[in-house]
């Protein structure tokens, strides 16, 4: 018998090898979540996912009040909307508390901080919105949202918790006082803020105070952003608002009704720069009504 030569051999490893890979990949395929998978006779679709930022700690310099209710420092917020309807002909109950995260590496599982309580009974052709929270601190890989229910479990999505502040060396700490910014420059604040940020996409028209939007009127907020917070001007209280969105939700927003807590709006201390965070602010300060 002829034995292989040494690039038969060699073949024969990288077929093993693609082999293998494919296998990891069919695997890989094989779990990989779905936006609306169905257990129990019930139907779930996820709507949104988004992490939410870690609201008391943003560097060195500057720790800001903490919201009621928000999560603790050191912990990411994940904030979960998902649709369970009823597709069946007789009633069934719902447990938000059936939702969870779960991290592989550890085998840690988070059950809902905010939202996982109580029970449902939808009935046939039903839909009901749930809105959960779930506080994740630092985390060594993916996490997975998982609908729990009996003994089936399927997974909704697949998301990696953002670093925290505290998570992160080198991260530049954000001043105290707004004054301690560099020099603003209006033309550039009004520039981000109609054209990358798209502040009115939420905070609607400058010049329309009644107009269509989801976020509080921001035409005046030179004369009303000094009211929101005893002690702050209004300068500050941009400031700060911008860097957490959460320490302070004002009491009004679209069409007179409460505004939403947690607030949507983004952590913008992890995308600005300094000088864009003076820029934004700059031009804050100079609408005082009519756009």
């Amino acid at each position: 018998m002829v034995p292989p030569s040494w690039r038969q051999v060699l073949g024969v490893l990288a077929l093993l090898v693609t082999l293998a890979g494919g296998m990891l990949v069919l695997r890989a395929w094989a779990v990989q979540p779905s936006r609306e998978v169905e257990l129990g006779g019930l139907r779930m679709r996820l709507e949104r996912a988004v992490w939410m930022h870690e609201p008391t700690d943003h560097g060195d310099a500057a720790r800001l009040p903490t919201s009621e209710g928000a999560p603790g420092p050191g912990r990411r917020r994940l904030i979960v909307e998902v649709t369970v309807f009823n597709p069946g002909r007789t009633p069934l109950n719902f447990e938000p508390g059936e939702l969870l995260l779960s991290e592989a590496a550890r085998g840690t599982v988070w059950r809902p901080s905010v939202g996982g309580r109580g029970v449902f009974t939808l009935r046939p052709a039903e839909l009901l919105p749930v809105t959960l929270s779930f506080d994740v601190p630092a985390t060594q890989g993916p996490v997975r949202l998982e609908w729990e229910r009996g003994t089936e479990r399927e997974a909704l999505l697949l998301t990696q918790r953002p670093a925290s502040p505290g998570d992160t060396e080198g991260q530049p700490g954000w001043p105290l006082r707004v004054e301690e910014l560099p020099p603003g420059r209006e033309a550039a604040g009004s520039a981000l803020f109609h054209g990358r940020l798209a502040c009115t996409s939420c905070h609607g028209g400058l010049a329309r105070p009644e107009g269509p939007r989801i976020a509080p009127f921001l035409g005046d907020f030179a004369r009303v952003g000094a009211t929101r917070v005893a002690g702050k001007s209004a300068a500050q209280y941009a400031y700060e608002s911008l860097l957490d969105p959460d320490a302070f939700i004002p009491p009004e927003c679209a069409e007179r009704q409460p505004c939403t807590r947690p607030t949507l709006m983004p952590l913008y201390g992890e995308s600005l720069s300094p000088q864009e965070m003076a820029d934004l602010v700059s031009y804050l300060m100079s609408l005082r009504g009519g756009g």
